[in-house]
């Protein structure tokens, strides 16, 4: 049973990546990123009443990539990070602000209001009630994508 929030569709993520990043993005259905797996982040979106109710998981290639593209960083600095986890601040303030647009995807004419709360390096960094909404996840979907001239990295989206 569908829950509050509708789980993205791929053409509303490209539309809305695309905007970021061009045209020549390119997005493609995939497996969904694993949140505990030590190579990905992800933001979490909190109702009015402040409880986490989606998600969103981004492996290191897309936290690299996407945060760097908006700002210029340069490819090898983007690549370096992927590798071994180690953003700059000025990856991890792109990457809030990606997360923070990506919540607008969550929502629709009749879904409740949603904001972004916070992004995790790991899961062990989140509270219970975070967790708890991971283990109750209802949906979930992933894509790959290709931030034009970086490279390739992984996003997917969790509804309870």
């Amino acid at each position: 049973m569908p829950g509050l929030y509708p789980l993205p569709k791929e053409n509303e993520v490209h539309k809305m990546l695309s905007m970021l990043y061009g045209d020549e993005l390119v997005l493609d259905t995939g497996e969904p990123v694993p949140v505990a797996n030590g190579s990905s982040m992800f933001a979490v979106y909190i109702n009015d009443e402040g409880k986490p109710s989606t998600a969103c998981v981004c492996n290191y290639n897309f936290v690299a990539f996407a945060s760097s593209s908006l700002t210029r960083i340069p490819v090898g600095g983007a690549e370096d990070a992927a590798e071994t986890g180690d953003f700059s601040e000025m990856m991890l303030s792109n990457l809030n602000e990606i997360m923070n647009i990506c919540s607008r995807i969550f929502m629709n004419n009749s879904s409740p209001h949603l904001k972004l709360d916070t992004v995790y390096k790991s899961l062990d960094d989140a509270p219970d009630n975070v967790r708890t909404m991971f283990d109750n996840a209802e949906e979930r979907i992933g894509f790959s994508v290709t931030i034009p001239g970086y490279g390739d990295g992984a996003i997917s989206f969790m509804c309870t």
